[in-house]
């Protein structure tokens, strides 16, 4: 008669039987680990995946010494252990193993002691991939924002006090690295930064990948530290690996840190205010680091709220816009010659929101769009009423380079004037000076449409910005307009005033007018009519008001 197997051979063969079965149903690795006999049962999968050579390993213990990062295998020799001497039956451990190339692969492994009849034991479970469930990354060896969300929550509920610092990463280029050398070389670049961030802070701070090109440091084992000098030598790191790879591919680092007032807080607020302070140390130039600010901060929610009230307000027939108009009035005779027209926004919730305020909100979300069809309309319907009283009134509206790139702009013009019935020359757009004015394809279409469109331009704020007296004469503005600062340096000294003076010359001699702008005072005026303009606005001649105003102070 056939001698009967051991009950503990026929358990694990009757086990593996079985697993083999689910395996190829499963997306995970399951495994038997014999306990008593340190053999290890594997599948076929997990041999291509980590330097393993077989399915059956019979000296797991060395065996896995060479796929378990270093610093993960102490924690898990202990664990092993106590489920090997009954201290526990269930394992249940996140730590690192490395794949056939060397990467890291985070995984969890969980399982659970199976005791036979003879007292042989048996763990019996499976291995996940961190990666595929988003919770580490295998481009990095670094753990994803999901487990970074679970371990901040854990710290900010139990030991916020233990928290030193949160500093939000990010590479200041990205994107641009994707586009020209591919995703492969995105990758190595976000593996080069995992490596600087890991070797300057050290095993027992954690670091986490997030979304795209961000990673997040949390540390809640240094007693003192000053996270300055951590962003700084994160920051060299990457300067001298870039150095290395002789510039070919060249980006840096920006962050924000957060570090107090921890609790009470959730690792929802964790990350938005970490990824405002990220975005002002980005906004502030990039490669720097960012303190979180809370003032600056309080700004940023109160700026998102007034873009929802003016969102609200446009949807809602412009509720609480109005035109003002200033009067432009004529050097030599001070008749109004025409109107500049000025957008004036009441907030149910704000009150009197200042131009200086909504005009850079609604740039940056577009709303300056539907808002400037409205100012377009409503200045060009008053110049039309206007031209009844005085034949050559025109009227002024600004433009934002946010309405040339991104809407018709010259459409939109062409339409208002027939549809309102002005002539073309009645109408002046005002385009702030700017460095683009000279390089930008776009603008330079602007003023030909313009140009062959018999429709004026003027260039307001000058003396503000890039001041090249070379495209003046190339996009053949009618009316260059002064601005106020420019004004008070003339009035200050005698070599501004000089300069001033020349200015006007020349803007002249290319066939333009100039029109002052920020005379407030009887002295400024008569200083500055020497100098010769063709108009003059300013708070000395009216300031801006709204349409049946200026109709009754001046048009009457």
């Amino acid at each position: 008669m056939r001698e009967q197997e051991p009950l503990h051979n026929m358990s694990i063969e009757r086990i593996k039987s079985v697993i083999d079965i689910v395996q190829k149903a499963s997306d995970a690795y399951l495994f038997i680990l014999d306990l008593t006999s340190d053999v290890y049962l594997i599948p076929e999968s997990m041999t291509k995946r980590f330097a393993l050579d077989s399915t059956r390993i019979e000296n797991c213990t060395e065996a896995l010494v060479k796929i378990i990062h270093p610093s993960d295998y102490a924690m898990l020799a202990e664990d092993i252990t106590n489920c090997r001497t009954g201290k526990q039956d269930k394992h249940n451990l996140e730590y690192r193993f490395l794949d056939r190339n060397n990467r890291v692969v985070w995984i969890c492994c969980r399982g659970t002691v199976v005791v036979g009849e003879d007292g042989h034991r048996l763990l019996v479970g499976k291995i996940t991939e961190l990666g595929q469930k988003a919770k580490a990354d295998n481009v990095t060896g670094l753990r994803r924002e999901i487990r970074f969300r679970l371990n901040a929550e854990e710290f900010l509920r139990d030991k916020p006090d233990s928290i030193r610092y949160f500093m939000r990463i990010g590479i200041d280029n990205f994107k641009e690295i994707n586009e020209k050398y591919g995703t492969d070389a995105g990758d190595e670049v976000l593996y080069e930064l995992s490596c600087c961030i890991t070797e300057t802070v050290g095993e027992k701070v954690d670091v986490y990948r997030l979304v795209a090109d961000e990673f997040m440091i949390m540390d809640t084992f240094s007693e003192s530290v000053d996270p300055q000098a951590v962003y700084n030598r994160i920051a060299e790191k990457v300067a001298q690996v870039v150095k290395e790879k002789g510039y070919s591919r060249f980006y840096t680092i920006s962050a924000g840190v957060l570090t107090k007032d921890f609790a009470g807080k959730g690792s929802d607020d964790i990350m938005k205010l970490s990824e405002f302070a990220l975005n002002e140390a980005k906004r502030n130039g990039r490669n720097q680091m960012a303190l979180f600010n809370r003032e600056k901060y309080n700004e940023y929610l109160r700026q998102l709220d007034i873009r929802k009230e003016l969102r609200r307000d446009i949807a809602d027939g412009f509720r609480g816009f109005e035109v003002y108009y200033q009067p432009i009035v004529e050097a030599d005779t001070y008749r109004v010659i025409g109107a500049e027209a000025l957008l004036r926004w009441k907030s149910e919730k704000y009150g009197d929101v200042s131009p200086a305020v909504m005009i850079p909100i609604m740039e940056e979300s577009g709303l300056i769009i539907p808002v400037g069809r409205f100012v377009l309309w409503h200045a060009a319907a008053m110049c039309k009423k206007w031209l009844e009283k005085i034949p050559s009134f025109h009227v002024n509206v600004n433009l934002s380079y946010v309405q040339v790139h991104r809407s018709n702009l010259m459409a939109d013009v062409e339409r208002c004037m027939k549809e309102v019935g002005i002539p073309s020359n009645s109408l002046v757009l005002e385009l702030t000076e700017s460095g683009y004015i000279e390089t930008d394809n776009r603008i330079q279409e602007l003023f030909r449409d313009l140009k062959e469109k018999e429709i004026n331009l003027a260039i307001d704020d000058f003396g503000t910005g890039y001041s090249n007296m070379r495209y003046l004469k190339e996009i053949e503005a009618k009316t260059i307009k002064l601005d106020r600062s420019f004004v008070l340096q003339a009035l200050e000294n005698d070599y501004d005033y000089t300069i001033i003076c020349h200015l006007i010359d020349m803007i002249h001699s290319v066939g333009s007018m100039v029109c002052m702008e920020g005379i407030e005072y009887e002295h400024e005026l008569d200083k500055m009519k020497k100098a010769k303009p063709d108009m003059i606005q300013g708070y000395l001649f009216g300031r801006p008001s709204p349409a049946a105003v200026f109709e009754e102070q001046f048009l009457m």
